[in-house]
């Protein structure tokens, strides 16, 4: 029987920092080698979902490999993870809980977020954002450096632009129709294959009009599938296409939060409104030793 991949060995003069995990919670946890239930801080970062003794730890107990997963499902209450030679059952905290962690771990070994879970809207963007953030991971190389010489990594993909989510096409309606006035257009992976795919929703006089464009990846760039096809060299170049092409009408759908402070000031004599950006303050001098939170 195949046993879990074995956490590193600890180096006590230098503990090793722990990860920034895409999920994580307390689970009751039970494998070949338990005898039963044990309570374990639990935690997913791409395809390693580690297990520690409690939320603070750094090192981990067990690690299990997800790139040897064969299927999950739920029976008796919990999450059964049926890897190749053995099982892993997990017992979440509430069944939401246990869904997200079917979502996360089905996200991260099939790099595509189910279609099936029963989550809110919310949640699956939740899915979306941390499937995005590990392509981006997985996307940037890391060159082992030859000795006397510098490693030099090949440049990373382009990022994809923040109205990319990985939906299908009626969860990209649905997603449209719940944020209406956030933006009228996303990007979401092509049914096609081979690139991506655009949808967009305006209404006319109370109808409402989806539309579907097939945008085709080809040799550096893409073509977009319309009367007369327009080659882009970038995503970000195909949602410029649509916004100028449509006159502004139809806009890239805008993420939950905004990156900077932005708000309106308004003058106490004229009563005159601006707009106005706000600008960090100097980051103030830290203690050695002592390292910034994230």
């Amino acid at each position: 029987m195949a046993q879990p991949v074995p956490p590193p060995r600890r180096d006590r003069h230098r503990p090793r920092p722990r990860p920034r995990h895409s999920y994580e919670g307390f689970v009751e946890k039970r494998g070949p080698r338990d005898q039963g239930y044990r309570r374990v801080w639990a935690g997913l970062q791409g395809l390693t979902l580690a297990f520690y003794g409690g939320p603070r730890d750094s090192e981990p107990l067990e690690v299990l490999d997800l790139g040897e997963l064969v299927t999950v499902w739920a029976e008796g209450g919990g999450l059964v993870l049926k890897l190749r030679g053995q099982e892993v059952t997990l017992k979440a905290e509430s069944r939401e809980a246990q869904e997200m962690w079917r979502g996360f771990i089905l996200t991260m070994a099939e790099m595509k977020v189910p279609t099936d879970l029963a989550l809110l809207p919310g949640r699956v963007f939740q899915l979306s954002e941390a499937l995005r953030e590990e392509r981006d991971r997985r996307a940037t190389p890391v060159s082992p450096a030859t000795p006397g010489s510098p490693a030099t990594p090949s440049p990373p993909e382009p990022p994809l632009p923040l109205c990319f989510f990985e939906v299908t096409r009626p969860e990209a309606e649905r997603l449209l129709e719940q944020s209406a006035g956030a933006g009228n257009m996303v990007l979401r992976p092509g049914g096609h294959g081979r690139g991506v795919s655009v949808t967009t929703r305006q209404e006319l006089n109370g109808t409402v009009l989806l539309k579907h464009y097939k945008v085709t990846r080809v040799d550096q760039g893409y073509v977009i599938d319309v009367d007369t096809p327009h080659r882009c060299s970038s995503l970000a170049e195909v949602v410029q296409y649509f916004v100028e092409s449509s006159q502004g009408s139809l806009q890239p759908l805008q993420r939950e939060y905004s990156p900077r402070l932005d708000f309106v000031v308004t003058d106490g004599e004229s009563g005159e409104e601006t707009r106005g950006v706000g600008e960090p303050p100097p980051a103030a001098p830290q203690p050695r030793g002592l390292r910034a939170l994230k």
